[in-house]
């Protein structure tokens, strides 16, 4: 079972074989932040709430016991650094998401 950090849940969701669940920064409220729960087979939106702030949005997700696996959105996630397409030579490397995704292929 995977989990929502700090680090990680701007570049990805949570899901599993039925549901995905993400966090993503209030749109309408700034520095708040959303976090939801689709089904993603259907689209379905099973829940939406607003947090305060980042961590209480990543602690209420964590706290729903589902195995989830953690999906990133890019060719740069899930394991796939160095087999081509993320940055120069293929390699994810350290740099900052722009950069290492400047040629458009992530």
């Amino acid at each position: 079972m995977e989990k929502f950090t700090a680090e990680n849940f701007k570049k990805g969701f949570l899901i599993d074989e039925e549901l995905m669940a993400g966090i993503t920064e209030s749109e309408s409220n700034p520095g708040s932040y959303t976090a939801f729960i689709v089904r993603h087979t259907t689209g379905e939106t099973l829940g939406v709430r607003e947090f305060d702030n980042a961590f209480e949005a990543i602690r209420a997700l964590n706290e729903i016991p589902r195995e989830w696996m953690f999906e990133a959105v890019s060719k740069c996630g899930s394991g796939n650094c160095g087999k081509g397409g993320c940055g120069k030579n293929g390699g994810c490397g350290k740099k900052a998401a722009k950069e290492a995704c400047s040629d458009g292929t992530c």
